[in-house]
This record gives C-alpha cells, structure tokens and sequence, in this order.
C-alpha cells in the first residue's frame, strides 16, 4: 500500500476550480463523522454528491470524540496501520459550496488531507479528509462513528 498522506494546499483546491465552465472537477472526500448518510450535518454534502461509493476505511488513523467539542468527531493520524477508521466515500465536485465547506473545517482548526482509502472490494483510492492535530477526547469505539456504542452514548 502506497503511503499518501499529504496536506493539500486550500490554494490547489481553488485553482481547480478555474477550468469549470467546460469540465467540471470533482474531489473524493472521505467523510468519518457527521458528514456521513443519516447524520447531523450529511446535509451539506449530500446535494453535492455525484456518486456515492459506499463504506471504505483509512489505515494510519483513529477517530475520536468529545462532549466538550460539541460531539464533533476528530480523525487524527497513528503510525499503525492496524487503525483503521470507517467513512463513506463521496464523489463531490469543486465547487463554490464544497470549497466553503473545506474552508470552513480549516477555520476549525482541521487539516484537509490526502490519504488512501481502501473500498470494501479491496481497491483503493486517494481521498480529501480532514484531519485534526491531536489527540482529544475519548476513542469512538470500533473506530466508527456509527457505531452502536457510540450512538448509545449520546441518548
């Protein structure tokens, strides 16, 4: 498995942009939180998503999540690759909204990534992914925001 894990640059994100009026570009984002299908904030991707390429995984990372971040999950890189965090996949183009929205997570503080993720057919695929820093909060368990247990804790 070949290691990409590089920050992108948000200026490469918006010079894609330049070429739109005769080919659209698209971006693959990984999404591991509450951009997922079926949570809080998949909302502002969903109407942006070309095709959804379902479950996938990305080595080299655990997910977390704290009461005092209002419930926002963190992704942050381990230097195992037994840590595998579970997401969708997204096919979204770039565009004036999905270029806010990246802007929007750097603001927060995370760093837009690319990284390999691998599909649940064992192909994998470079993907934006937004990561954080450090350490915070609690692990989620089984490294996946849907997890029944990490549902559970918010009820």
């Amino acid at each position: 498995m070949s290691d990409l894990r590089r920050t992108l640059d948000p200026a490469k994100v918006v010079r894609m942009t330049t070429d739109l009026p005769t080919k659209q570009q698209t971006i693959h984002l990984f999404a591991y939180g509450t951009l997922r299908k079926g949570e809080r904030l998949h909302d502002w991707v969903g109407d942006e998503i070309i095709n959804d390429l379902g479950e996938a995984t990305i080595a080299f990372s655990r997910l977390y999540y704290s009461r005092n971040h209002r419930g926002f999950p963190f992704l942050v890189e381990t230097d195992s690759p037994n840590d595998k965090s579970v997401g969708e996949i997204y096919e979204i183009p770039v565009n004036e909204n999905t270029i806010a929205m990246f802007q929007m997570e750097m603001n927060a503080g995370y760093k837009v990534m690319e990284m390999e993720a691998t599909l649940a057919d064992g192909s994998t695929l470079p993907v934006a992914v937004c990561v954080w820093d450090s350490v915070v909060g609690e692990p989620v368990p089984d490294n996946n925001w849907k997890s029944p247990e990490r549902v559970s804790f918010w009820q």
